[in-house]
């Protein structure tokens, strides 16, 4: 006896029945896959946000735009959003909407790289492009009103694979690059393909929507040889005890109809084990990354999980804050100690008076 069809909202089951009603998602060239993805994505964009583009200087430049809110002046908080499309498809039009809802719903500025897509460019060039977008930031940001400490995270799908190895990467290169957070929306965490299935990529091999075999053909294009994919940048399934340990603050955003909900779930379990703070949510009744696609975004379950991709957001860049309000304090506090222990603090009140 099969399975019964599992629920989908009324707008997931029409974005399924549109891609069924197609050919097979998998025999799609990556010109057309890539047609198709910007077909779906077509809408009007979000007023009152202003995008603009600069090239981060990394090896040919990365062309890199940023999202703000118009009117607004002074450095901003950074959500560094690195975008999905299975490393073959996907662009700033593409996540155009997403991109512009976290501005209105953060006040943060987005820093959208628009890494080079496979297989014109093959692993590890997409992740170190776009740790290479989160350095700049980091060391340069302020110049274009940009935070350089109050930074955060957040990746879809493919996307969410290149948020990982980012994150791992700015963890244990030299010298490290805080995050506040790091949100992954239906990310891929494994891309061995030979002999991990789960019980997602089981019970929805052939979909609805996106499925096992694409999967397989779009990690033979970003990652050809079998050897590169157990590390675990590639595979952060595979991460070290130790580096997790080092992970930000995270949270996991799953659907409950995809063939990668378990690939969150997992790993989110490893975050939980090693002491990280990692939250896990499976959406009921949606399908893969239903966050992004234009015609599931209002849904009322998108929506819900957008604003909770805010708040967490709005939470950790107020408590940096926070803390980094305390601890200038109480370094000013251990100064004035130290002035008074050396008889100064009364000479520099009296001139103060004079003047």
């Amino acid at each position: 006896m099969s399975e019964p069809i599992p629920y989908l909202d009324p707008l997931s089951k029409a974005l399924a029945d549109k891609i069924e009603a197609g050919p097979p998602i998998e025999d799609l060239t990556f010109e057309q896959f890539r047609e198709l993805v910007e077909q779906l994505q077509e809408h009007t964009p979000i007023p009152d946000i202003n995008r603009a583009s600069f090239t981060v200087p990394f090896e040919d430049g990365v062309k890199t735009f940023i999202f703000k809110p118009k009117g607004v002046s002074g450095t901003l908080p950074v959500i560094l959003y690195l975008h999905g499309g299975g490393w073959v498809a996907g662009s700033v039009n593409s996540y155009d909407s997403i991109c512009r809802d976290l501005v209105l719903q953060t006040g943060c500025a987005v820093v959208f790289p628009e890494y080079t897509l496979a297989p014109e460019a093959r692993y590890p060039t997409q992740q170190e492009q776009c740790y290479a977008a989160l350095k700049w930031v980091s060391q340069h940001g302020n110049s274009k009103g940009l935070s350089q400490e109050l930074i955060t995270v957040v990746g879809d799908s493919a996307g969410g694979q290149l948020t990982l190895a980012v994150t791992i990467l700015a963890s244990t290169r030299t010298p490290t690059i805080p995050i506040l957070l790091q949100t992954i929306i239906s990310p891929v965490t494994d891309t061995v393909t030979s002999d991990r299935e789960t019980p997602s990529g089981f019970r929805f091999f052939n979909g609805p929507l996106f499925n096992v075999p694409l999967l397989r053909k779009v990690i033979d294009a970003y990652i050809p040889k079998p050897e590169d994919r157990v590390s675990e940048l590639a595979t952060p399934r595979n991460i070290s005890t130790r580096h997790a340990k080092l992970q930000p603050p995270t949270l996991i955003i799953n659907s409950a109809v995809d063939f990668l909900r378990d690939d969150g779930k997992l790993y989110g379990e490893i975050l939980q084990k090693a002491g990280v703070d990692c939250s896990i949510f499976t959406l009921h009744g949606q399908l893969h990354d239903t966050v992004l696609f234009e015609a599931t975004r209002n849904g009322p379950t998108p929506r819900t999980v957008i604003q909770l991709i805010a708040a967490k957001i709005k939470n950790a860049i107020a408590e940096a804050t926070t803390q980094t309000k305390v601890s200038t304090k109480r370094r000013i506090d251990e100064e004035s100690d130290n002035l008074k222990g050396n008889g100064t603090v009364k000479g520099r009140k009296r001139r103060t008076r004079k003047q």
